[in-house]
């Protein structure tokens, strides 16, 4: 919970709290700050109208915004839930996740990266990726029989879901 005006709270995966902690560690030695762990159950909410200006994320008129539990009315399946984030073209890190990927792999350099801030672990490789790339990656979902139709090279398979019969992936690749 936020005490101060200057906290900051991070929602993120059970999985990673250890990988993020093992991060910030290094870094809140220099600084006068405290990293406090509370556990609370988050709720992704999805809609095709921004409700809210603080969506975390939103693609072609669906948002997603987050909250917390209040009730189990109305929630949907985990299943249910990968899909329409991996419809929405956006990847989600667990644990597992962790080292395997650049943010230019992933579609993030436009959205989660600043190029106008220095000084960050791995900025070199991070500048030289946007800077320095030709052709950019693009990350698609798409049916996995329609994969045949990917006009591209080095496609590579970021996420995979089995809903119903179908199976649903996501790509990323280098535009021919």
């Amino acid at each position: 919970m936020l005490r101060n005006i200057g906290d900051i709270e991070i929602l993120i995966d059970e999985s990673s709290v250890d990988l993020l902690c093992e991060e910030l560690e290094k870094f809140i030695k220099f600084y006068d700050l405290e990293l406090e762990i509370s556990s609370r159950e988050v709720i992704y909410s999805f809609h095709n109208d921004s409700k809210s200006k603080a969506h975390i994320f939103s693609n072609n008129g669906l948002f997603c915004d987050i909250g917390f539990i209040k009730n189990d009315d109305d929630l949907i399946t985990e299943t249910d839930f990968e899909l329409n984030i991996l419809l929405m073209g956006q990847f989600l890190f667990m644990h597992q996740d962790s080292g395997k990927y650049r943010p230019h792999d992933l579609g993030m350099h436009d959205s989660h990266v600043s190029f106008l801030k220095g000084c960050f672990r791995g900025q070199e490789v991070i500048a030289r990726t946007e800077h320095l790339s030709k052709k950019k990656k693009e990350i698609i979902p798409i049916k996995s029989e329609d994969e045949e139709s990917v006009c591209a090279k080095k496609i590579t398979t970021l996420k995979e879901i089995s809903y119903g019969k179908s199976i649903f992936k996501l790509l990323s690749f280098v535009p021919s």
